[in-house]
């Protein structure tokens, strides 16, 4: 059962270094996912808008939209009536959204190339210099947002949509649970800049191969930095 008495103040969480227009649902949303990362939340744990209401101290709309967003991607199932049954959050769904998310990604990086302009291409380079200091600059959750504009542009170039919110509904919820563990830390600053600086010169260098091989690893690479850090925590 939910500790009731429990109440969070989601200013002072993680949440606090979000960028300062992030609606409240988001935050909500981290939160919840993070209750059930570090074992607040366990599944099959009987969930309603009243308890979460009282333990986020919010109004019951960003609650609404939380919990409705965490239902489709598959975390939550609605009980008619009686609220929502948290399910696991397990190593195997984590690997298998990323299995989604490899062969999604690492195809749209290809095409992406082989339709790159020239301005897209020194857009991209713009984006990973000012994404590089974001990622140093101890605003994990600010990086995060930027991070997920410099995919979001790399795969906008491939002309795609279908492919995108394919990605996108499945990505979602991943990416809640890499920002409750608090986002980028510094042992993985220069590692993650590695990566992103690949992909770039594959685009630079005109090589569709090298830069889809190089999110394909990227991807990889994150996948298993999460869930290590969910094996921490």
């Amino acid at each position: 059962m939910v500790n009731r008495e429990v109440r969070l103040d989601l200013s002072k969480s993680v949440a606090k270094i979000a960028p300062l227009n992030e609606p409240t649902y988001l935050r909500v949303k981290r939160a919840i996912i993070g209750d059930l990362v570090s074992g607040n939340f366990t599944p099959g744990t009987h969930l309603t808008i009243e308890t979460l209401t009282s333990r986020y101290a919010v109004s019951h709309m960003p609650i609404r939209e939380a919990l409705r967003q965490l239902e489709g991607e598959g975390i939550l199932i609605s009980i008619a009536h009686r609220g929502f049954r948290i399910e696991a959050l397990t190593e195997t769904y984590i690997r298998n959204i990323y299995d989604i998310r490899v062969g999604i990604e690492s195809m749209l990086a290809h095409r992406a190339v082989e339709m790159a302009t020239e301005i897209d291409i020194a857009a991209l380079r713009q984006m990973h210099e000012e994404l590089n200091a974001l990622i140093r600059s101890g605003k994990p959750m600010v990086a995060s947002q930027e991070n997920i504009a410099f995919h979001q542009r790399i795969y906008g170039i491939a002309n795609n949509p279908e492919a995108e919110q394919i990605l996108e509904g499945r990505t979602r919820v991943v990416r809640t649970v890499a920002d409750s563990l608090g986002g980028y830390t510094p042992d993985v600053f220069d590692v993650v800049i590695a990566e992103h600086e690949k992909i770039i010169l594959g685009f630079e260098s005109r090589d569709p191969e090298a830069a889809g091989q190089a999110v394909f690893d990227h991807v990889s690479a994150a996948r298993d930095r999460l869930l290590r850090r969910m094996a921490a925590k």
